[in-house]
């Protein structure tokens, strides 16, 4: 090997080594990222991938979009598993109006294989329910995260449904957002991780 092929595998391992340190959770090859929240004790499993659900907002802007991520995880606590999705609202568009995306008695419905799947909020903060946390990165500092209840069928069944969208009813109206980043093959490797049981 010459001097030039040796440094660049030098070079290759280093970047590969400070990869594994910065992303603990994420340098194994789990088909799932797995990590113990160590201010909660409770351990976290979430699908490699989020789905992302866009909006078109030609009326405020040209290409703007509002987004909403979601991610299945299960939180095991001493054995107590729960199934939730964690994600977030958020948006191109800089809401100078004061325009929030989510407000109080609205509500998120998954439609998968148009069969509608109703988002409700989990009952109680994320700290409590074991996630101190976030198991999913903020895309924006205007992002505004949600987690919402789920179970494994309803997981499973979107992992599986060949049409995905998701609306979000606002003040009587529907407003359609499409499926605009695909990770149904993650969230089918979720569910085959962890396995059909769970508590519901």
């Amino acid at each position: 090997m010459t001097r030039c092929h040796q440094a660049r595998a030098a070079a290759a391992w280093s970047l590969a080594l400070l990869t594994s340190a910065a992303n603990p959770a994420r340098a194994d090859d789990k088909p799932v990222y797995e990590y113990l929240d160590e201010q909660t004790a409770a351990t976290v499993t979430t699908a490699r991938e989020d789905l992302v659900f866009a909006r078109e907002r030609p009326d405020l802007a040209v290409n703007a979009r509002d987004y909403v991520s979601l991610v299945p995880i299960e939180v095991n606590r001493s054995g107590e598993r729960r199934y939730y999705w964690f994600g977030y609202l958020w948006s191109t568009i800089d809401r100078r109006d004061n325009e929030t995306q989510l407000t109080q008695g609205d509500q998120l419905v998954l439609l998968a294989d148009a069969r509608p799947i109703a988002l409700q909020p989990a009952a109680g903060s994320m700290r409590e329910l074991g996630i101190a946390r976030a198991p999913l990165k903020r895309p924006g500092r205007a992002a505004v995260a949600i987690l919402l209840q789920a179970d494994a069928d309803s997981v499973s069944f979107t992992g599986h449904a060949s049409g995905l969208s998701l609306v979000l009813i606002h003040d009587g109206q529907n407003q359609d957002y499409s499926l605009w980043r695909d990770a149904r093959e993650a969230v089918r490797k979720f569910v085959t991780y962890l396995g059909p049981d769970t508590t519901e």
